[in-house]
Order: structure tokens, then C-alpha cells, then sequence
């Protein structure tokens, strides 16, 4: 048998070249995967009307405090009242949010409280974003053409109706985390 001598002590040179050529396609996938990254931004044109009375609220506030929690388990809406919260819970229905009763239940808010437009939104930290968009589009305005509330139009000097219902809607919780 033939045994095989090894030199501990040679020298060899280090060949970085397939490293390089990993390199040069990985930096150009990062930069194009990069650009599906993009932030949305929700507009809503709002009739003169609402944005008027969104001012007049803004200010002169109201001791009436509208939220809505979104947690893992359902679907908190606080009414805040004199210093006192009245809450209702939405379950999840099948495991997922049960938006048709968040939206009716906040229709029945709206016509309690006709002159409240801003509602402050404190999601949970693990709830996906495109809940708590669905979440504030059920908040949004009536889906029901034949739902109105009132607005108080200064220039008619009489109330007009609309169907938004809490357009100005504020996390709570944007400090958090």
C-alpha cells in the first residue's frame, strides 16, 4: 500500500471568484424585490359638508370618545361617555372578523351620536394590516344607500344628510412598540 505524504506547510491561493459571482446576482434580486415593498396610502374625498363639520369638531371637542380594539379574539367598540365606557364585543364568527356586525353595530353608533366623526382605532400588534383596513372601511361610511345621518351645513344654515359615518379615523396606539 501507497501512503500519501501531505505538506502542512504549502501554500495555496484562496480563489474568491465564485463568491463574487453569487454576489453579482444576489445585489440585483434584492434591488428589484425591493420595489414590491410600497406603502399604500387610503385617500377619501369627503363632501365640503362633513369636512366642515369634521373642523367644527376638531375644535370644539365632544366628551363622547368613539374606539374600536381589534385584538386576536374579536372586535371591542368603547363608547366613552360622561366618563363612562360602555362596551360591546363582536366575537370572531368561523375564526374570522365578523365585519357585517361591526358595520351595523357602528351604524347604530353614528345615530346615536350624529355629530361625532373621528374614532380612534387601537389594533392589536398581531393583527394582520388588511383586517384593520376592512376594519376601518366598515367604519368608514354606510354601505346602505338608504342609511343617512345628519350633518349641519353652516352655508344652508339646515342639515344635509350624508352617509359617512366616522371618516376620521386616528390609531390610538401609533406610540406603542
Amino acid at each position: 500500500m501507497r501512503k500519501i505524504k501531505i505538506n502542512h506547510n504549502s501554500e495555496f491561493e484562496l480563489d474568491l471568484a465564485p463568491l463574487l459571482a453569487v454576489m453579482v446576482k444576489l445585489v440585483p434580486v434584492l434591488l428589484v424585490s425591493s420595489a414590491f415593498v410600497q406603502m399604500m396610502v387610503i385617500e377619501s374625498e369627503l363632501p365640503q359638508v362633513v369636512n366642515e363639520a369634521i373642523q367644527r369638531q376638531e375644535q370644539k371637542p365632544t366628551p363622547t370618545n368613539i374606539a374600536i380594539e381589534v385584538e386576536t379574539t374579536g372586535i371591542n367598540i368603547v363608547v366613552t361617555e360622561k366618563g363612562q365606557d360602555k362596551v360591546e364585543t363582536i366575537p370572531l364568527k368561523n375564526g374570522a372578523y365578523d365585519f357585517e356586525t361591526l358595520h351595523a353595530k357602528l351604524v347604530a353608533v353614528k345615530k346615536a351620536h350624529p355629530d361625532i366623526f373621528k374614532l380612534e382605532l387601537n389594533p392589536d400588534g398581531k393583527v394582520p394590516y388588511d383586517e384593520i383596513v376592512k376594519v376601518m372601511d366598515a367604519a368608514r361610511q354606510a354601505r346602505d344607500n338608504s342609511v343617512k345621518f345628519p350633518v349641519f351645513d353652516t352655508k344652508q344654515g339646515k342639515n344635509v344628510e350624508t352617509n359617512y359615518m366616522f371618516p376620521e379615523i386616528v390609531f390610538a396606539n401609533m406610540m406603542e412598540g
